[in-house]
């Protein structure tokens, strides 16, 4: 099926997420600019708006849309490092998304190539979604420090340099952790986002402060947009952390509810389904990414309950 099947649902914005800036990957100033956001995060937990060592950016310029979270993970560097480097773990992680149908890679270590599925938030076969590839890179990976890209020159809708970036640090015992995204947005792209922003989306939130006078509202519009799809994300990847610890094959169950649970911790801004729904969703897209990964022939993703 042909992506313009479908463009005017919201759920074809998910995509747009998968674009970063492109920053720098020195380690030699890693420390101290961690450092820095180590503290801010500290901060965050006393003044920010979730309670949480968590901060949320957006921006929208004319020629680009970008997005960021700052956040500090409870689990331990080096584990997290060793499954961020690697893009088997990133097809465990993203199709937690709703709008992500199935996820498959092809290559390991340094360099691969992640394909992503999208599609409506319903239930949706591969077959019947649109598929992008993206070039997945390990920038970066040292004892306290990691950085991973993942990039498309084009995408959908005619949207170019798509570009999400990770890092990682290690500060003070803990996991400080940077998730960014950005795209160039295409005549076509920008058309359908006001159409979804006046219409199904024109009541959805953000996640950071208006900053503008005395309005002190969250933001909307295409920042919230973005806000939002950045934030499933950051979500469903710590859901896959916090089940790592889980017998293997319980892990991909336990990863679903809780991946929902944190989502649902936000609904003005994250709820779109029940939590029946979602479970049933996709624990048959499991199944059919098991089915893609094995006809490339890459070890891949285990099916619900072996």
């Amino acid at each position: 099926m042909s992506f313009f099947q479908y463009v005017f649902r919201p759920a074809l914005v998910v995509l747009l997420l998968f674009v970063l800036p492109s920053s720098s990957w020195g380690a030699d100033e890693a420390v101290q600019r961690f450092s820095a956001y180590y503290q801010e995060l500290q901060e965050a937990t006393q003044h920010g708006p979730f309670g949480l060592p968590l901060k949320v950016h957006s921006e929208e310029h004319e020629n680009r849309v970008s997005a960021e979270i700052h956040g500090l993970i409870d689990q331990p560097f080096p584990m997290l490092a060793g499954l961020l480097t690697h893009p088997a773990s990133w097809c465990e992680f993203v199709p937690l998304t709703p709008n992500v149908k199935a996820c498959t890679f092809q290559g390991d270590g340094q360099e691969a190539v992640l394909t992503l599925y999208v599609g409506w938030r319903g239930y949706r076969s591969p077959e019947a979604a649109s598929p992008q590839s993206y070039g997945f890179v390990v920038r970066a990976r040292r004892p306290e420090y990691a950085a991973i890209s993942v990039s498309a020159a084009e995408g959908l809708l005619g949207t170019k340099a798509h570009r999400f970036e990770v890092e990682a640090a290690s500060v003070a015992g803990k996991t400080v952790f940077v998730m960014r995204s950005s795209y160039e947005p295409s005549t076509l792209s920008r058309m359908i986002t006001s159409v979804y922003l006046a219409t199904w989306g024109r009541d959805r939130i953000g996640f950071s402060r208006v900053q503008d006078g005395a309005d002190s509202g969250y933001v909307r519009g295409i920042q919230g947009m973005i806000e939002r799809n950045a934030m499933r994300y950051y979500l469903a990847l710590k859901a896959f952390l916090d089940t790592q610890d889980l017998p293997a094959n319980r892990q991909f169950e336990a990863r679903i509810s809780t991946a929902y649970d944190l989502m649902d911790l936000y609904p003005a801004q994250l709820r779109l389904m029940d939590k029946a729904e979602y479970i049933d969703i996709k624990r048959r897209e499991r199944l059919n990414q098991v089915r893609l990964q094995h006809q490339i022939g890459v070890a891949g993703p285990r099916p619900t309950g072996s």
